[in-house]
């Protein structure tokens, strides 16, 4: 479904007022930002073994653009001179540094190999930002599987929340624009429209997270 379709379907919900057009695209970008949000995300938002340049002597990595935050089942890695992936877990910054003294440098070899010349855990920052510990003192290319946000209804295309879930948000964001101009019959549709859509949605993230396998009730799936 491209965005014109997306406000058409809008439009026609609330009566086909002319001039919704500009708060339409709003609301439509307000409510993919909100499910980005979730904390249930699907996986057709995955992004699979992006290329992360890591500098030598340089423990800040830049995140990619459109970054949601890191897949709990895929780590950073790096492929060793064997050919091999080296697997950089995800720690806070608290269990990090418990490895740490003050310079920096590891102080628990059983923990952090001290002759490594690549790092061991990383710790997300902020959006944009993660660090690398300890310090690496070579360059390398590392690979990040992540949840990244789709592109922006700025123009007319197709993300893939409109490819994937339109019911979702159209239906969000058609709550947004009637609970603007107070339109309860609107809002009435919209709502179930959304409802719709996330069981659906639902239904998809549940199967991908038992790939196939049957769901029995008492067992941890």
């Amino acid at each position: 479904m491209l965005r014109s379709e997306a406000i058409t379907i809008i439009k026609r919900g609330l009566g086909f007022r002319n001039t919704q057009d500009t708060s339409i695209i709003a609301a439509l970008k307000e409510a993919q930002r909100d499910l980005e949000l979730g904390r249930t995300l699907p996986s057709w938002l995955v992004e699979f073994d992006t290329p992360i340049a890591v500098t030598a002597n340089d423990n800040v990595i830049a995140l990619p653009t459109g970054f949601i935050r890191f897949h709990d089942e895929y780590d950073l890695y790096y492929i060793n001179s064997d050919n091999a992936n080296v697997f950089i877990p995800r720690r806070n910054y608290t269990e990090a540094y418990q490895a740490f003294v003050a310079s920096g440098e590891p102080n628990d070899a059983a923990v952090i190999d001290q002759t490594s010349s690549f790092p061991s855990v990383v710790v997300q920052l902020n959006k944009a930002e993660a660090i690398l510990i300890p310090t690496p003192t070579t360059s390398f290319t590392a690979y990040l599987t992540y949840y990244k946000a789709a592109a922006v209804l700025d123009s007319e295309t197709e993300n893939a929340w409109l490819l994937h879930a339109p019911n979702v948000l159209v239906g969000m964001a058609g709550m947004i624009v009637a609970g603007n101009v107070r339109d309860k019959d609107a809002l009435s549709e919209f709502t179930r429209r959304a409802s719709m859509g996330q069981k659906s949605l639902m239904g998809d993230i549940v199967e991908d997270e038992l790939a196939g396998r049957g769901l029995i009730m008492g067992r941890n799936n």
